[in-house]
């Protein structure tokens, strides 16, 4: 899938006014019956008119569930959007010609796949890791799209590492005549096909828009189907590029200069290694697998 770094940059699509702490004491003892240390009784009362039903706490349920610590710095972080009167919500879903071992190299190594992408589509993504852990990243896709990332979680609740992702950050998207700016969390599941070289995906985005009026224009279904569109371009450019390469096809390759250079030298050969059937163990890019 178009690295996700990618896939993100167009969702952080409202301008951010902050919620003072109450946004994420309230949703956090209201949906998960739990009280934050760093709350005070004040701002543990839910906000005026804000119903706290099931489709508001899904999102800080499916999180916690997946291993989000509520009491930690960047829960707290999440959860202070969340908890925001507006949220929109974006979904998207389908099935890739990739196998799981493929998705899982491409997501160990997040610029490499960029510049994949680059080579067999002459685009000009990028990407690039701001931390050693490789949590923390920035990326664009040369134009109208940019943002930086934190990739707090990696899997869900300790099962299928790589596949099953969380992301919260900061950027900005053009849509139709809007050019936005603001935060998101994105939630990306992968899942093998049992038997055949695919996978399923769905990815949902909440952003979080400041007024009403960006609420309405967010969920029009004109903007939406931008989006969506956007996204479906992402995802393919990702998915003919690695059947590209898979089939044998290396001529982009060799024009590529990026290619010409390590680590992505190295990187070619690994990723050539898990095309013909070699299994890769998410997380090996940081224990010196590779450059």
């Amino acid at each position: 899938m178009k690295q996700i770094a990618l896939i993100l940059l167009l969702f952080f699509s409202g301008i951010g006014a902050e919620l003072p702490d109450q946004g994420a004491c309230a949703a956090v003892k209201s949906c998960l019956q739990l009280e934050l240390r760093r709350c005070s009784a004040e701002e543990l009362k839910p906000l005026p008119k804000l119903k706290y039903d099931q489709a508001f706490c899904a999102p800080l349920l499916d999180l916690t569930e997946r291993g989000l610590n509520p009491e930690s710095g960047i829960a707290f972080e999440v959860f202070r959007h969340l908890g925001k009167p507006l949220r929109v919500v974006y979904e998207n879903k389908g099935v890739l010609q990739v196998n799981e071992e493929m998705m899982r190299f491409l997501f160990d190594h997040l610029p490499f796949t960029a510049e994949l992408v680059n080579a067999y589509q002459k685009t000009e993504y990028f990407i690039a890791y701001d931390s050693p852990n490789h949590r923390l990243f920035h990326g664009t896709n040369g134009g109208s799209l940019s943002g930086k990332f934190n990739w707090i979680l990696q899997d869900s609740a300790g099962r299928g590492a790589g596949l099953h992702s969380v992301f919260f950050g900061y950027g900005g998207a053009k849509v139709l005549k809007w050019g936005l700016r603001g935060t998101a969390v994105a939630v990306l599941d992968i899942t093998p096909v049992p038997g055949k070289k695919q996978v399923t995906y769905r990815l949902q985005t909440y952003v979080f828009p400041v007024n009403s009026i960006l609420n309405s224009i967010m969920q029009m279904q004109a903007f939406k189907s931008v989006v969506s569109e956007k996204i479906g371009e992402i995802v393919k450019n990702i998915e003919r590029s690695s059947a590209q390469f898979a089939k044998g096809n290396k001529k982009p390759i060799g024009k590529h200069a990026p290619f010409t250079r390590e680590p992505y030298q190295k990187q070619l050969l690994l990723f050539e290694a898990v095309v013909s059937g070699k299994p890769w163990i998410f997380g090996d890019a940081l224990k010196g697998k590779t450059p």
